[in-house]
């Protein structure tokens, strides 16, 4: 199966949040490689403060739930916080199921297991942007 860039180019960012400089590299590669712009934060605290500064140009924010920082329920509530529309994908080692069933994370856009796939992340991608 190929992949191909979207037709239309999103006019919003994508904030990937992850300790992991490796992972965090990697997921902005595949992303821009697609034509996404991506901002990268290395901490929850970092992310939020990003995600507070430029929540206007951002419209998808891939969470790591493995931070030191904040703990993926936490670091999401805040999110929600600060934009109680904001589309969050959680990016998690742990099963998927095992995370969706989850109250805490009740309205997030869903759940990509690491390692990430580029198919599973573009599927996702392509749904918080209608593309």
């Amino acid at each position: 199966m190929t992949l191909k860039p979207p037709v239309t180019k999103p006019t919003k960012s994508i904030l990937v949040i992850d300790d992991q400089p490796m992972a965090r590299s990697t997921l902005s590669r595949q992303l821009e490689y697609y034509g996404f712009t991506v901002l990268e934060a290395g901490t929850a605290i970092e992310g939020l403060r990003l995600f507070y500064q430029e929540r206007t140009k951002i419209g998808l924010v891939l969470l790591d739930l493995g931070l030191p920082d904040l703990s993926g329920e936490e670091t999401f509530a805040r999110l929600r916080k600060l934009d109680s529309k904001v589309k969050v994908a959680l990016c998690s080692e742990e099963m998927a199921t095992e995370i969706k069933g989850q109250e805490a994370f009740q309205g997030a856009l869903g759940v990509i297991k690491k390692p990430v796939r580029t198919d599973r992340l573009l599927a996702v991608v392509r749904k918080a942007f209608g593309i």
